[in-house]
């Protein structure tokens, strides 16, 4: 059990809390589920960043939460920033792969 702690010590030490990423994880991988048709590569680019923004962004929101939430909730909160933080990415991805396709059918 000592060795448990020592890894999550050092893993805070670099900010990388991993009930927030785990939390994140089932997030973006919640969201990925629902877009059947999507190529692996954005599926797992998504879930990476979903994992990334729940990991980096909850400890901010926490901060503007009430104290309950910041108690009870913190999971609550790197769950959601995992699913939105997919979408924002989705939607990134999608723009760049509208650009990418518009300059390759005009060569």
């Amino acid at each position: 059990m000592q060795n448990d702690n020592d890894v999550q010590s050092q893993l805070l030490r670099y900010g990388i809390d991993i009930g927030f990423l785990i939390s994140g994880f089932c997030g973006a991988v919640l969201l990925t589920m629902k877009k059947r048709k999507q190529k692996i590569r954005k599926s797992i680019a998504c879930i990476v960043a979903g994992t990334l923004c729940a990991n980096f962004l909850t400890p901010l929101v926490l901060n503007f939460a009430p104290k309950s939430i910041q108690e009870n909730g913190k999971y609550a909160v790197a769950f959601m920033m995992g699913y939105m933080g997919l979408k924002g990415l989705e939607i990134i991805v999608d723009i760049i792969e509208a650009y990418i396709d518009s300059r390759t059918n005009k060569a």
